[in-house]
């Protein structure tokens, strides 16, 4: 942790002001790696996933964990892998707003007209998804059905990785855990899902725990966050020193009240 926050902030002025609770979240964010379960490649890999899936974007934690996953022997190739395999996130509140949709139309005695021909299609690109992936989510059938060439694009997006990427496919669903149980994003659909799939690939409940103490520890990004804003070494000067750095990088003038 030490080592995290001197890359964004001068650290003794830090811990000046900190009162010794640098010490208190140093150990909260070892916890997780004190474990052997996981290797810390994956440990890395995991914390990548969540730092760089669209319900969190963190830029900065994607570079660290990045750069620590390659020191921890993770390749370049691996770390695409995970970044492709999150892509389709967002993808998840499909599920939720076609429904939606379909709700309303159907209130306005409306609806979405369905191409009957396309169903051999539907079915063979759901069979390819079943082999690549293992599983069939009854949500897909909506994308499938009503929105069939966005769904061809997603279906191949979501099964590329899967099918040529240098990750295991347990590693891939240990991935998958990490980014459906994050406070940002708890999908309970897909964190059963993945947690069978990689039990039934060999995995253990204690590597899997492991997974959820990262995601828990991501909370400490904000702790992080406030160092950089209150005392980023880089930052211009200010009337108020330990507010220089958050005021400067927002383009806020401290004397404008």
């Amino acid at each position: 942790m030490r080592d995290t926050i001197a890359e964004v902030a001068d650290l003794d002025a830090f811990e000046d002001a900190a009162w010794g609770s640098l010490d208190v979240a140093a150990a909260y964010w070892a916890a997780p790696f004190r474990g052997g379960h996981l290797s810390v490649r994956m440990k890395e890999l995991i914390l990548v996933a969540i730092s760089a899936s669209v319900t969190s974007l963190n830029h900065e934690a994607v570079r660290r964990h990045a750069h620590r996953a390659i020191k921890a022997g993770a390749t370049h190739g691996e770390i695409i892998d995970v970044l492709l395999t999150i892509v389709a996130l967002a993808n998840h509140a499909l599920y939720t707003t076609i429904p939606v949709l379909d709700d309303v139309l159907a209130s306005r005695g409306q609806g979405i007209e369905i191409d009957e021909a396309a169903d051999a299609e539907f079915e063979a690109a759901k069979q390819a998804f079943i082999e690549a992936r293992g599983f069939w989510n009854p949500d897909r059938e909506a994308l499938a059905r009503l929105i069939p060439s966005y769904y061809r694009a997603l279906d191949a997006l979501s099964t590329e990785s899967w099918n040529g990427g240098p990750l295991t496919t347990k590693e891939r669903e240990f991935i998958c855990i990490g980014i459906d149980s994050t406070v940002a994003h708890t999908y309970i659909p897909g964190l059963r899902r993945h947690i069978n799939n990689a039990l039934d690939l060999g995995a253990s409940a204690e590597e899997i725990l492991e997974i959820f103490q990262l995601t828990g520890t991501f909370g400490l990004e904000s702790y992080i966050l406030g160092a950089k804003v209150l005392f980023s070494e880089s930052e211009a000067e200010s009337p108020d020193p330990a507010l220089s750095g958050g005021l400067a990088r927002a383009g806020i003038d401290s004397t404008d009240r």
